[in-house]
């Protein structure tokens, strides 16, 4: 089995290239922009293909897709110069009518938590348009549903562990106790891995998330215990937006800065698991408390 993973350079998709190869016998196409620079063992080699394409190149992504059982989309545009959402617009457009042309079979998508019957972020409206997007191609796409992914080298993580380790004492806003169901890289990726080859009839919109709700202050808090600090979290009604502009520009990684402003509006929806369809479709999985994945 031959598994496309787009969008392989990220964050997940090194991971997930990684994971596969050592947790699975299945064949890896490795798919972005620059396959020269991910990592991963060796020994596997013969079981990996490092494919350049542009994710909005018709013919490069159609080329890419062909001869493969499955792909995993992870394809997000925050970072990018120009509109994101417009930007994540064309290219699941680009990518589904790809697929369709090669008659892929499934498609598995990583998006994020969020009921549509809220008044959704920019950030997650374009995630559940994408999904959306996606099923329109092709004939079957598992979209995985997730908030925050607890791991090193994730935008939300490492600007959480920079705050804390920068700042002993924080204002949040009051939209800071709305509750977030954070899960663990290891976690997310059994998930994904699980998802190429589950028995299913139709498309499916699968919540997955760690065993706890928690604000976003209760996260900090948790995370500054593991560390050993204690910062002082004050409660306001309005954090001006200029304000945390500045902390992230000043405090966190600036390659995450910019993500980290748009990402920071999605706070303000509830992002847990509504429902139990996680544990149906994948009983062998068991998400851990999120302070396993705590790293220093």
């Amino acid at each position: 089995m031959t598994i496309a993973i787009v969008g392989a350079s990220g964050f997940v998709g090194q991971n997930l290239v990684r994971y596969i190869l050592a947790n699975t016998n299945y064949s890896v196409r490795a798919v972005c922009r620059s396959p020269q620079n991910i990592q991963f063992d060796k020994q596997y080699a013969r079981r990996v293909q490092l494919v350049a394409a542009d994710v909005f190149d018709y013919d490069s992504i159609k080329e890419s897709l062909i001869g493969v059982d499955a792909a995993v989309y992870l394809i997000h545009m925050m970072a990018a110069k120009g509109d994101y959402y417009d930007l994540e617009t064309k290219a699941a457009e680009t990518f589904g009518k790809a697929a369709q042309a090669v008659n892929l079979p499934r498609v598995v998508y990583m998006g994020g938590l969020g009921s549509d019957a809220d008044k959704l972020s920019r950030h997650l409206r374009s995630r559940h348009h994408t999904g959306n997007i996606l099923k329109s191609y092709v004939p079957l796409v598992i979209e995985l549903r997730a908030s925050m992914i607890v791991g090193d080298g994730s935008i939300a993580y490492d600007i959480m562990k920079s705050l804390v380790k920068n700042l002993p004492l924080q204002t949040m806003p009051s939209w800071a106790v709305t509750k977030t169901q954070p899960i663990a890289l290891q976690d997310a990726l059994q998930y994904l891995a699980a998802s190429v080859a589950i028995s299913l009839r139709h498309s499916e919109i699968v919540e997955i998330g760690g065993p706890e709700q928690l604000s976003y202050k209760e996260l900090v808090a948790h995370y500054a215990a593991f560390k050993g600090k204690k910062p002082i979290l004050i409660m306001v009604p309005i954090v001006p937006l200029w304000l945390g502009a500045w902390w992230l520009n000043l405090f966190t990684p600036a390659r995450h800065a910019k993500v980290g402003r748009q990402m920071a509006e999605s706070l303000r929806n509830p992002m847990v698991v509504t429902n139990n369809r996680a544990a149906e479709l994948f009983p062998q999985i068991h998400p851990e408390p999120i302070e396993k994945a705590f790293s220093e």
